[in-house]
């Protein structure tokens, strides 16, 4: 059975939102309208990306031209890649998972993360046993690695990936104490 016989097609639409709205507020504002199904997969620069099933993609825009006024359909696709090629902005602001190898205390660094990130990241997803992976907008990249050096000048970049479970994998194949906490992550 193919995966899309499993979970079924899904559709991503382009938007620009007329204003900069941080991820958390766009999910925040669809929620209230009671769809669920409808989720944010990327909001950075004044656009975002949205991901439902094909029978909601009028619906998104509804909701979108509701809680957005201002917003503008841009694009539909089947696949994500399609959309962040044909908008710069999209493709520079992707998600990328870094990892380092940290000497600091956990908890300093997920405070010092905390206050020095802005709206739009990096946020630190995993710190444990001196490791710790950071997501980040690709164009944020050496923004993050100098962030971490200021925090902790012991730490150091040593794998990045677009996504976090294909660096967890990465990881845990290097670091073999560190797969049971790192697999079990979703």
């Amino acid at each position: 059975m193919v995966v899309k016989e499993k979970r079924g097609r899904r559709r991503y639409v382009a938007f620009s939102l007329g204003g900069s709205i941080p991820k958390s507020d766009l999910e925040r504002r669809i929620s209230a309208t009671g769809y669920s199904q409808i989720k944010v997969v990327q909001c950075a620069g004044g656009w975002c990306i949205l991901r439902c099933e094909p029978r909601l993609l009028d619906r998104s825009k509804e909701i979108m031209a509701r809680i957005s006024p201002g917003s503008e359909s841009r694009s539909t696709s089947g696949n994500l890649l399609t959309l962040r090629r044909k908008y710069p902005i999209l493709w520079e602001t992707r998600p990328r998972y870094i990892a380092f190898t940290v000497s600091a205390d956990e908890r300093y660094i997920a405070e010092s993360v905390e206050r020095m990130a802005d709206d739009d990241g990096p946020v630190l997803k995993i710190c444990t046993s001196g490791y710790a992976i950071v997501k980040c907008a690709l164009r944020d990249s050496d923004r993050t690695v100098a962030m971490m050096k200021e925090i902790d000048p012991g730490s150091a970049a040593f794998l990045s990936s677009y996504r976090s479970k294909d660096l967890r994998k990465k990881i845990a194949d290097r670091v073999p104490e560190l797969r049971a906490v790192l697999l079990t992550r979703n």
